[in-house]
């Protein structure tokens, strides 16, 4: 027949059909594997900052603030604001505190204006 060689038979031309078949399966696989693999290291790391692949190869490591988890009291009145989350710096407000207050809410206030205090302290 066309193509065939003279001394394959046809069970041979069969297994040379299945095994390319196979192989073109598992290849389709394993691209779309790496492709998915990809597109979710793409997403996790533009929504949330952070590849799936950072925990195994001890991605960015964020410092965490020596006051995060205290409660922070306003100076002046001693009124609680609420959990301190971190600390960073503000154009408008420069050194501040990030404080988680009880309905879920984050506000950033000054620390020249904020008293920390630990958590069982009066």
């Amino acid at each position: 027949m066309f193509g065939q060689r003279e001394n394959e038979t046809e069970e041979d031309i069969r297994r040379s059909i299945a095994r390319q078949r196979v192989k073109t399966v598992v290849l389709g696989t394993l691209i779309v594997i790496a492709v998915s693999f990809g597109a979710t290291c793409l997403f996790t790391y533009s929504r949330y900052g952070v590849t799936p692949l950072d925990g195994l190869f001890g991605g960015s490591k964020e410092k965490v603030s020596p006051v995060a988890g205290k409660l922070a009291y306003d100076k002046g009145t001693k009124f609680f604001l609420g959990v301190i989350k971190g600390e960073g710096y503000s154009q408008r407000r420069g050194q501040v505190y990030y404080i988680d207050q009880g309905g879920g809410a984050i506000i950033e206030v000054s620390k020249s204006i904020i008293e920390v205090r630990e958590p069982g302290q009066k």
